[in-house]
């Protein structure tokens, strides 16, 4: 019976107790998850064949994550033009941002764990292929995080016989 009542109370006293920013009353600490993938591809793959792509995208690491929550965005984004004769041509335009981190709206808070990830491939592999690709990506950290990490990774290939593999990258990380 003392049990009983000892564990109802302790369960009043945890319901009870003041909530952190960014919780929804519970009295807990708020974690928070967000994660966004995007993947992007254009491919021209065989004899004579011609692929244009235009996209523009945006990964927000989900608004306030909580103190100790994180928020991982990560891109990925090709253009291949393999076989013979094949033209691929892509034009990307891509922003990253974290989450609010908890610095912001949270005063107490640590911040959340914010990471942005993006990749960029071009490849012309074959004979006679022309690959172009035109990419724009920023990536952004969250305000008052504890950690952030922002990470491009652009790759540019023509293999075989009289291949063109044009690419034109700008890229803002902050």
């Amino acid at each position: 019976m003392r049990r009983t009542t000892l564990i109802a109370a302790a369960a009043v006293l945890l319901c009870s107790a003041p909530a952190f920013a960014g919780d929804l009353m519970t009295g807990g600490i708020p974690l928070g998850n967000a994660s966004n993938l995007g993947v992007i591809s254009n491919t021209a793959a065989g004899i004579q064949n011609k692929a244009q792509q235009q996209v523009m995208g945006v990964q927000a690491g989900g608004g306030l994550a909580g103190p100790f929550g994180t928020a991982s965005n990560l891109g990925n984004v090709s253009n291949l033009a393999a076989g013979v004769g094949n033209k691929a041509k892509q034009q990307v335009f891509g922003v990253q941002t974290g989450g609010m981190g908890g610095g912001v709206k949270a005063p107490f808070a640590l911040g959340g764990f914010n990471s942005n990830a993006g990749t960029v491939s071009n490849s012309a592999v074959g004979i006679g292929n022309t690959a172009q690709q035109q990419v724009k990506a920023m990536q952004f950290g969250a305000p008052g995080a504890l950690f952030n990490q922002n990470l491009g990774t652009v790759s540019n290939l023509a293999a075989g016989i009289g291949n063109k593999a044009q690419q034109q990258v700008t890229g803002i990380q902050k």
